[in-house]
Order: structure tokens, then sequence, then C-alpha cells
């Protein structure tokens, strides 16, 4: 009975928050308020713009939401106004977050754990929503679901660590979606990855457009051979044949539901897409306590920059274990760069992923490939070296200059991804810069881990 009782103020106070910013959009709406596309409500209780009420009433929910992509995406949709539901392994991971780059925002934040993301059912409740409907019109409150959760990690070794855990966390929350969701969702977007279309076997130069599948990582990792790989190399193979399978599962689950037998409706209710970034550089929203911590992309500046790579990094882009590593000083040998060496600002990402969650009749049925040009290790050691002459002797030399061009555009003769989709959705314009991205990334760093430098 108390929990009941709980919930019930729990509920009051929440409708009391949702009338208050309503009313404070609508101070703020441009729009007359005899406007007559102006409705009533069923969440809030209030006379709004269409516009203004999505924005409050609407929920939209990220899986993960304390992964570097995915806090992002929710600081960029609260900042809009947008409530959003994140999940998360454990409630206590996401603290940092909301009592740090989220604390302006924290009545719009709602965190659910999902211990086991592969679960059949496991993200029922969290897509579940807002039950209250709108009383005139069904499309205002309108939310989306952005699915980042995945395992990232070069560390797992196994084909039921990585592909049939990143297979079942997409299909679990797509019926989820389809199960459970109320009638107003709209969108259900996919962090896939790049790693989905490449190919390092194909003949130079490439061009990599949305129609290209990796048809290689899982078939190699299936291989009679693979198990005679070091676990480096196993998981070099393992990671990109995860993003392929789970997007590829993804986009075979939409097929089968275009059409329902029954009624002949289309099936699913919402729209389905999916953003291919590169290798996502920039600023962490709410780094780790600990630099040990960083996610998998960061790894190699923090490691530049404290003087603590080896030559285990440079053989595999892959999770230093810092403490194990003692401070070195001049080094010379920067990390092998990958085939394709591209990049991405973490911005860029996250206005992609906002745009498709927000666009859904647009960006439907739609692959977004991200980069923004290439830029190897060598050419993070060079700008590391520019933008920080007091750090030389911590960050590596190699050789200079060696693997892209200035401007960190495509190399002739290379690869090149073709990213006008994208570029169009977001109104054209260009990407975020690499060396802004590491100077905002250093600027982090210092600040949040001065006692390690």
């Amino acid at each position: 009975m108390e929990v009941m009782e709980v919930e019930s103020e729990a509920t009051d106070v929440y409708s009391k928050n949702l009338a208050k910013e309503a009313g404070d959009l609508m101070e703020a709406c441009a729009q007359p308020s005899d406007d007559p596309t102006f409705l009533q409500c069923g969440a809030c209780d209030q006379i709004v713009c269409p516009e203004c009420c999505k924005r409050v009433c609407g929920r939209l929910y990220g899986s993960d939401i304390s992964n570097s992509i995915a806090s992002q995406i929710g600081y960029d949709l609260l900042k809009q106004g947008y409530r959003i539901r994140g999940t998360t392994r454990s409630v206590e991971s996401a603290d940092a977050l909301l009592k740090g780059a989220y604390s302006p925002y924290a009545r719009r934040v709602e965190i659910l754990q999902v211990p086991d993301i592969t679960s059949e059912g496991a993200f029922d409740q969290a897509v579940k929503g807002q039950e209250i409907q709108p009383k005139v019109d069904p499309d205002i409150g309108t939310t989306a679901i952005i699915h980042t959760a995945s395992p990232i990690s070069y560390a797992l070794t196994s084909w039921s660590s990585t592909v049939d855990v990143a297979i079942a966390g997409a299909i679990s929350i797509l019926n989820s979606a389809l199960n459970h969701a109320n009638p107003r969702l709209g969108s259900f977007v996919l962090t896939s990855s790049f790693a989905a279309c490449t190919d390092p076997q194909a003949p130079l130069p490439k061009t990599f457009t949305e129609n290209d599948w990796n048809t290689w990582a899982e078939a190699k990792a299936k291989s009679k051979d693979f198990e005679e790989l070091d676990d480096n190399a196993k998981g070099r193979v393992l990671y990109p044949a995860s993003k392929t399978a789970a997007e590829r599962a993804v986009w075979e689950w939409r097929e089968k539901r275009k059409v329902s037998k029954d009624t002949g409706a289309e099936l699913p209710p919402f729209a389905v897409s999916s953003i291919n970034p590169t290798i996502v550089v920039g600023p962490p929203l709410q780094p780790p306590p600990d630099p040990r911590q960083i996610n998998m992309t960061l790894q190699t500046a923090w490691a530049m920059i404290s003087g603590t790579i080896c030559s285990f990094l440079a053989e595999l882009w892959a999770p230093l274990l810092l403490s194990a590593i003692p401070r070195v000083g001049q080094l010379d040998h920067v990390p092998r760069a990958t085939p394709t060496a591209a990049y991405i600002s973490n911005y860029d990402v996250s206005r992609m992923h906002v745009y498709a969650a927000l666009h859904p009749s647009e960006c439907n049925g739609h692959r977004y490939l991200l980069a923004a040009g290439r830029a190897p290790p060598q050419a993070l050691a060079d700008v590391l070296r520019k933008i920080r002459p007091q750090w030389k002797d911590r960050i590596p030399m190699g050789e200079p200059g060696n693997g892209y061009v200035e401007g960190y555009t495509w190399v002739e003769g290379g690869v090149t991804i073709e990213c006008e989709r994208a570029k169009r959705a977001l109104g054209g314009g260009e990407w975020m810069g690499f060396e802004q991205c590491v100077k905002e990334t250093v600027e982090a760093l210092e600040k949040h881990y001065r006692a390690f430098l």
C-alpha cells in the first residue's frame, strides 16, 4: 500500500511538473496564444502549440544512457527541451551524469536499470512511456527510441560475448517497442558503425556508400582458423562482426514485419533507421573518475598526452591497462592506422541521431554514414604536439605528416566515404574539424585528470 501511495503522489508531482514546463515554454513561444493549431494535451492538461507539447510531454528513450554517444545525444535533446528516459546496466553508473552535465535538466530525466539487454522483455517497461494520450491529436508527444547499447571492446574474444549479445539486444528492444510502446512511438534509431559497411580487402581506390556491407568479418569469425588467432586479432574480427550482424538483424526484423497478413497494415508502426559513424572523436560529456575507464576511442589520445603509450597499443587501437604501464619519456612509436582511419566528431554523431529520431518519415529505412575525413593516429600525435608543445617529451614523434593530407580530407587513390545523405539531412555545411575535436578533447582530459598528468 505504501508503494501505491508513493506512485500516486509521484504521478501527481509529475503532472504538475509537466504543466509548469509547458507553461514555461509557452511564455517563450513565438506563436500567438489564439493560434487555431493549439490543442489541449492529455498529459500536461495545457492548451499548447504542438511543438511545445512534443518537447515537454514526449519522451525520447535511449539505451545505455551512460555511454559516450548516448550521453551526448541525451544532453542535446535536453537542451532542446525534450524529456528523456535512459537505461543502464547499473543505475549507479549514471549518477555522475545526473549530478554533472544533466543536473540542470534533472526533472526531465528518468533512468531505468536493465542489467541484461539480451533477455526477452528486458526493455518492456522502458519503452512503455507515458500512458496518457493527447486528447485531440495523437501525434502530439511523439516519442523515439535510440538504441546505442552494444558490446564495444576488443577485449571480448568470443562470438557469444559479442555477436550474440549485439543481435539479442537489438531484437529484444525492437520486440518491446512493437508490443509495448504506446502509439506515439515514431522512430527507432540504431547506433551502428561504419564497421558494418567496410571491407579492408577492397581494391583501391574505393568509395564506400550506404549500400556497402561488411562481408568478411562474420565469415572470418566463423572460419576454422579463427580459433588460431590471438585474443587481440579475435577482437579486431568480432567487433565489426557484431556491428554488422546486429544491424543486419534489425533490417531483417523490419522487412519481415512490413505488412501484416491479418490486417494488411504496414508494420512496424514506427520508422527504423541506422547511424553508421566512423571513429568517434571529441570530448566526453561526463568523463569517468578514473582515466582507465575512458572509452576505447579516447584511450589513444590519453595514452599520448599522459606518456603511457606502449608497444601493445602500437599494434592495436584497443583498451589500455594504464595502471600496469609505467610513465616513459620520449616516445617514437605511434599506433598503427586502421585501413580507413576516418573520424567524425561526437557532436555530429549526436546531431544525426537527434535528426533521425525527430524526422521519422524522412529517415525511415535509411542508413546514414558519418565521416569527416581521414585522421590516423599520426595526425593525432602531430596535432597534440602542436597544441601542447610543453608535453613534447611525452607525445610520440612517429613520422610527422605521414598517412594523411592537409585538412584531413580523403587521400587520393585511397578510401573515400560518401556521406551526402547525412549532410543533406543536417542542412549541408561542414563537419567539425579534426583539430577542433582534438583541442576540446585535450581540454576536457586536462580538466578532469590533472592529477594523472
